[in-house]
């Protein structure tokens, strides 16, 4: 993983030097063209590895709240108790 982390970051600081470049205004239109196509995909690989990485997160949040939930149960169980005992009153 520390090998991925650093490519993120390496891509990073490329984009970076692309977007300074670019900002500048003192290349050719063909190297200024090359860089900007350099730097969409830079953006979309680093947005694509963004996303991956909030899933991860997500994925493990979710496995931790999902215990957070047993820890909470008492709660939740009396909110659910009382819905059905609301239920069972009607029926």
């Amino acid at each position: 993983m520390a090998k991925e982390k650093q490519s993120f970051e390496k891509r990073l600081e490329r984009l970076k030097s692309v977007v300074d470049a670019l900002e500048r205004g003192e290349l050719p239109l063909e190297q200024s063209l090359a860089l900007y196509k350099e730097g969409l995909t830079l953006s979309a690989d680093l947005g694509r590895q963004l996303t991956a990485a909030k899933n991860e997160v997500r994925l493990a949040q979710d496995g931790l709240l999902k215990e957070f939930a047993d820890v909470d149960a008492p709660g939740a169980a009396g909110r659910d108790a009382g819905d059905a005992g609301d239920g069972e009153a009607t029926a």
